[in-house]
């Protein structure tokens, strides 16, 4: 219902603004995850979800990740074993560009 009434309150005009918003930052934050060693697990167009592919222990990363505030993502090897090493992630218009530069400096120290 909550998500009912926000998409109402928002119209057309806005809901549009809030889809470029999502694509905008997702695009964002999986070209600052290439860029430190986190790539893409698929090369194909996407919108605000996205996988990439982890070199190393995807739970301990997601652990650490935790420790540090973010919720870095939804490992997908426990529902498709040959994507073990992968992590499904959602950016919503109401992260910031600091949320994201902040992801993505936590991740780094990782990797």
């Amino acid at each position: 219902l909550r998500a009912a009434v926000y998409l109402t309150a928002l119209g057309p005009q806005g809901l549009r603004e809030t889809a470029e918003l999502c694509l905008q930052k997702a695009h964002y934050l999986a070209d600052k995850l290439a860029n430190i060693g986190a790539a893409p697990a698929f090369a194909r167009p996407f919108f605000k979800e996205f996988t990439i592919r982890f070199p190393g222990d995807v739970d301990a990363m997601l652990r650490r990740m935790v420790e540090a505030g973010y919720l870095a993502g939804l490992p997908l090897g426990r529902w498709y074993p040959t994507l073990r090493d992968c992590v499904s992630i959602a950016v919503t218009e109401k992260r910031t560009r600091a949320e994201l530069d902040g992801y993505v400096e936590a991740l780094r120290k990782l990797l």
